[in-house]
């Protein structure tokens, strides 16, 4: 009754396609869901598309990582939903984005011990009124049941990233993060969380400091990958 007098009094729109949808949809049909193309062909350790049987990512850089997963291309349907969530602040979509990523981890079999997320700086933070990765990362651990920490802070003052060419971002990147949550980190698998992956510098990062605070293993689970090809103009 409550999601009816809900659905009646603040209808909500499908982030995808604009069409009227319940509050139990989380702003996204059932069409649009279908219509997000799940990545194929990638590499298997850090999801970026290989060219040939080579990776033009972590092949060719100390990579952190034990597996990436990343769920679709920045494009269409996908990109519009990440930017509703993050610009227009409907937090409702990380429920529809994090139920997506429930279904490739249950497909791709990832062993963590424990949960985390991409921080951002308070700054952003307060702006926003939230932090995306946190809030799928918190969704996907009440749902497997699996802790979820906040193992990791933005150290003040490091450069945007979003300016920045493919080489200028692993640098920017170094020492971008550091241990937030140290007790909880030793002797761990962490799966690390973001939402936009572009060059893997960022969670590659994360993932350093994770195995410096003495992680055993980090994985990721990035929600989008955007082409890499606009950075080749800087």
């Amino acid at each position: 009754m409550l999601s009816l007098l809900q659905d009646i009094l603040f209808p909500s729109r499908c982030a995808g396609c604009g069409a009227a949808v319940g509050s139990h949809q989380n702003y996204l049909c059932p069409p649009c869901t279908a219509r997000i193309k799940v990545l194929s062909d990638t590499c298997p350790v850090c999801s970026t598309p290989l060219n040939g049987s080579r990776c033009t990512v972590c092949d060719e850089r100390h990579w952190y990582i034990s597996k990436n997963i990343t769920l679709s291309d920045y494009s269409g349907i996908m990109k519009s939903v990440i930017c509703k969530m993050k610009f227009d602040r409907i937090r409702a979509l990380h429920a529809a984005l994090g139920t997506l990523a429930l279904q490739e981890l249950a497909r791709r079999s990832v062993p963590a011990d424990i949960i985390t997320w991409v921080p951002m700086s308070l700054q952003k933070r307060w702006d926003r009124g939230f932090n995306q990765s946190e809030l799928i990362s918190k969704f996907i651990s009440k749902k497997i049941e699996i802790p979820c920490r906040q193992l990791l802070k933005e150290r003040p003052g490091t450069r945007a990233q979003r300016k920045l060419g493919l080489r200028d971002r692993f640098i920017n990147s170094l020492n971008r993060y550091e241990a937030a949550g140290p007790g909880s980190i030793p002797g761990r698998r962490v799966l690390i969380i973001d939402d936009v992956y572009t060059t893997g510098a960022t969670i590659n990062e994360c993932a350093r400091q994770l195995l410096l605070a003495g992680a055993d293993r980090v994985f990721s689970l990035t929600i989008a990958r955007t082409d890499t090809k606009r950075l080749e103009k800087f």
